[in-house]
């Protein structure tokens, strides 16, 4: 065989010149009354979906299942966090062509090995892999999509991800199951022609004990950044053209014509000081002393405790953990209409176009405007909100009846 799986851990070394699976789980972690089931992700990287299967596996009922990853690429950051759980995580490091042709026949010697009740594909290319592994392994085993993405038209894809999206739709029939984090992402999926008689949403859920009102971690988080008093609007959010920067940048500049106190922070992959763009445009727009760029960050919990207004400036979402954190921490939102967020948000925070710097302006400004209790009533509603419809409990008990109904699938329905 042309290729193996790498676990992620540092003492477990690249190898691609032979394969031996046997090893990677242990009687320990599959018992005879759980299920074993494989995820197989397309990356495992700081982003929302990968974040969300974390989560998931850190609360999924190990007395029902059983859970592996393969991950396509590399272990990520995330990596490390799983194989922590217990959860044994095989990467197939599809960075080179010889790889790539190799990866489906990896896995499917890995599907052929174990005998998976289920297998959960997690984004685009995750998708293409499971399904191509488990028809080379000539299995039955049920396989579900699951779309993690939003979207806006082939066009803002790039030329591989077209062929894969298309792909997906064409698969997507065949499949016995297909899981969308938001009903947008359903609806615009399904009009490009993604099918079949289980699509089921499930939305992302958060962490209601990590992420809470805590003002005293705010308020040492302030005075750290030496903010004082004023009035702080922050928006979380890696560096890329969907997210809308350069928008929030602008509507900043607008802000501060009326409220020259506030103070604007910026957190996410590629928000930096060496980040010549973003450099760029705060020197355009004269925003020197008004904006800090904090980077990646694994404080956001306490970060979202010092905004007084949390904002989403993007161009194209499903659903962004991003404003469920923010709202699960008490803090009104101001929001882009994309994806899910205008249901997300609701009545705790405003919703704008997107590509609409002065409406982000006038939104943040009205909401920067209420008096203390009015943003303190806002504050409640979006955690109320989020208690009650996202809490990452509830949400991962959705994932393990959905499993249940597809481990009963026969082979009928295969494809």
């Amino acid at each position: 065989m042309a290729g193996t799986p790498q676990r992620t851990g540092g003492s477990v070394q690249p190898v691609m010149e032979h394969l031996d699976i046997s090893s990677v789980v242990s009687g320990s972690m599959i018992g005879r009354m759980s299920k074993p089931i494989l995820f197989v992700t397309t990356t495992l990287g700081t982003g929302g979906a990968e974040q969300m299967l974390l989560k998931i596996l850190q609360r999924l009922d190990r007395r029902q299942f059983a859970p592996m990853v393969v991950s396509l690429l590399d272990g990520g950051t995330v990596g490390r966090r799983i194989e922590e759980l217990g959860v044994p995580v095989v990467c197939l490091r599809m960075d080179r062509w010889h790889r790539i042709v190799a990866a489906p026949f990896v896995l499917a010697q890995l599907i052929r090995r174990h005998r998976f009740v289920l297998i959960q594909g997690w984004m685009y290319h995750g998708n293409v892999v499971a399904w191509a592994g488990r028809w080379l392994a000539g299995s039955k085993t049920p396989l579900s999509f699951g779309i993690r993405q939003s979207f806006y038209g082939l066009a803002r894809e790039r030329f591989n991800t077209r062929w894969v999206m298309r792909m997906n739709a064409w698969l997507s029939g065949r499949m016995q199951g297909c899981l969308f984090n938001s009903r947008f992402s359903l609806k615009t999926h399904g009009d490009f022609g993604f099918r079949g008689h289980n699509m089921r949403v499930i939305p992302n859920g958060f962490d209601l004990d990590a992420y809470m009102p805590r003002p005293e971690r705010g308020a040492a988080l302030r005075a750290e950044l030496e903010l004082g008093g004023a009035p702080v609007v922050g928006m979380v959010a890696r560096f890329h053209p969907m997210k809308g920067h350069h928008d929030f940048l602008q509507a900043a500049a607008i802000v501060r014509r009326t409220l020259p106190q506030v103070k604007f922070l910026l957190v996410g992959t590629g928000v930096t000081g060496r980040n010549r763009q973003l450099a760029a445009w705060i020197e355009e727009l004269d925003l020197n002393n008004a904006v800090l760029l904090m980077g990646e960050r694994t404080d956001i919990a306490d970060l979202n405790n010092v905004f007084d207004i949390a904002c989403l400036a993007s161009r194209a979402e499903a659903f962004p953990n991003v404003m469920g954190e923010a709202m699960a921490c008490g803090i009104p939102c101001v929001s882009t209409d994309v994806g899910d967020c205008a249901d997300i948000v609701g009545v705790a925070g405003r919703i704008v176009p997107p590509g609409d710097p002065a409406s982000l302006a006038a939104a943040v400004l009205e909401l920067l405007n209420l008096d203390r209790q009015g943003r303190q009533d806002l504050g409640r509603a979006a955690r109320c909100s989020v208690v009650a419809r996202f809490d990452m409990q509830g949400v991962v008990r959705q994932y393990e009846r959905y499993f249940h109904s597809l481990v009963g699938c026969s082979d009928s329905d295969q494809g």
